[in-house]
């Protein structure tokens, strides 16, 4: 089938990140599940940012610099490809995240905002592998789940496309990415 959208995942498809920097507070039962809450939009940034400063005592002011850590500036795939992309195709984004970091991600990566249009879990309210989220995406993509290419680092959420009908990559490297789109 002919690609008519590409979809790509955020984090490890696109833009590298490591939560290293967060372990030692994520790792805490009582975190995990507000980050769980967040990420699926359950709950409000200035909530979420009051309940982790709260739970592991950090000063309100070295939040986000904190919280936003995990990202590395370079791409995955090189952003000249990415421009080469979106002339030849829509182009989405589908990612398990929450309003910080995207907003975050946004102001440090100009190129998501020429994206067609972004799908993400605290938005919709359900993350990968549901399938709201997937639906959402469909939805946005306006063609057929065949014609969508959709790349995506976790196997999982690889296996949740294709079952819908899309064209699904599991992401290692661009070269992925060159290999599966068309010139």
């Amino acid at each position: 089938m002919t690609p008519k959208t590409v979809i790509f995942d955020l984090g490890r498809t696109l833009i590298p990140f490591s939560l290293d920097p967060l372990r030692p507070h994520i790792n805490q039962p009582a975190v995990a599940e507000l980050c769980r809450s967040f990420e699926a939009g359950g709950m409000s940034c200035a909530a979420f940012r009051a309940d982790i400063c709260r739970l592991t005592g950090m000063a309100p002011e070295r939040f986000e610099p904190w919280w936003n850590a995990i990202f590395e500036p370079q791409w995955l795939v090189p952003q000249d490809y990415v421009r080469s992309v979106l002339s030849r195709f829509r182009v989405g984004l589908l990612s398990n995240t929450n309003a910080i970091h995207f907003e975050y991600l946004r102001r440090e990566n100009p190129l998501l905002e020429e994206f067609d249009f972004h799908i993400l879990s605290h938005e919709v309210g359900a993350p990968k592998p549901g399938i709201r989220i997937y639906e959402a995406a469909e939805a946005a993509a306006g063609c057929d789940p065949e014609n969508i290419v959709y790349f995506d680092d976790v196997a999982e959420f690889v296996e949740a496309a294709r079952r819908r009908g899309w064209q699904a990559h599991q992401f290692t490297s661009a070269a992925t990415v060159y290999a599966a789109l068309p010139d």
